[in-house]
């Protein structure tokens, strides 16, 4: 049987197109654990060790005895910096999401850098039993923390 508007004898199949419901739930992003942003900041710690002490090694005399400390002073820098790239890449490989947002690491990274920092400071000094105390900071690299601190902050 021919529709309207079509010669008798052709057959035309004719599809009605429903309308593409739209009402999945949107979901939120899941945010990362708390696991990735201490590998981040101890992964980033550990560049910034190895670069202050590759650049002390060149620069200063008193760190190193000799050009076998220097030589030693620049295998362990190397060393700090494979084993935080090491570490950098594990918290990506645990990280939830498949998307990955700057504002999930981009914390946890600066504070990995200043406890790097500080931690190298202390160990270029004779400071050996205040050696701890940098890595007491990494606690603010925790999430639950981080995020208890905001809302205090933003309760005022």
């Amino acid at each position: 049987m021919a529709q309207r508007g079509q010669q008798p004898g052709s057959t035309r199949v004719t599809r009605r197109t429903t309308p593409r419901r739209d009402n999945a739930p949107i979901r939120k992003r899941k945010s990362p654990g708390t696991l990735p942003d201490l590998l981040f900041a101890i992964g980033a710690a550990g560049w910034s060790m190895a670069f202050v002490l590759f650049i002390a090694s060149f620069m200063d005399d008193n760190v190193t005895a000799g050009d076998a400390g220097r030589l030693l002073a620049r295998i362990f820098a190397g060393a700090l910096f494979i084993s935080g790239l090491f570490v950098i890449l594990l918290g990506l490989s645990l990280m939830r999401s498949t998307e990955l947002h700057l504002e999930d690491y981009i914390f946890p990274v600066s504070l990995g850098v200043v406890v790097g920092a500080l931690e190298a400071w202390l160990f270029l000094l004779p400071a050996g039993q205040w050696l701890f105390l940098p890595m007491l900071l990494l606690v603010f690299a925790l999430r639950p923390v981080r995020s208890r601190i905001g809302q205090a902050v933003h309760a005022r």
